[in-house]
């Protein structure tokens, strides 16, 4: 599927804002999680490092900006 010069653009323009409103959910969640005192501080510490590692494969992290898998992009949003 073709996407129209116009729609890429507005999806190039609009991607770091949808990127930057996940990656502030995600810091909320980290914060949220940390000030649990329930649990010890290495396993808070080494469960963080596993999903930060984890979350940093989204595509609200990171994507690869290519025209042809702008839909894709979209859908995993």
């Amino acid at each position: 599927m073709d996407i129209s010069k116009k729609d890429w653009k507005l999806f190039r323009e609009r991607l770091s804002g949808w990127q930057e409103n996940y990656m502030e959910g995600l810091v909320k969640e980290y914060a949220n999680f940390l000030n649990d005192d329930k649990k010890p501080a290495s396993e808070r510490f080494w469960e963080l490092e596993k999903r930060i590692k984890e979350d940093k494969r989204h595509p609200g992290v990171v994507v690869e900006l290519k025209k042809s898998e702008v839909i894709w992009d979209i859908v995993r949003f």
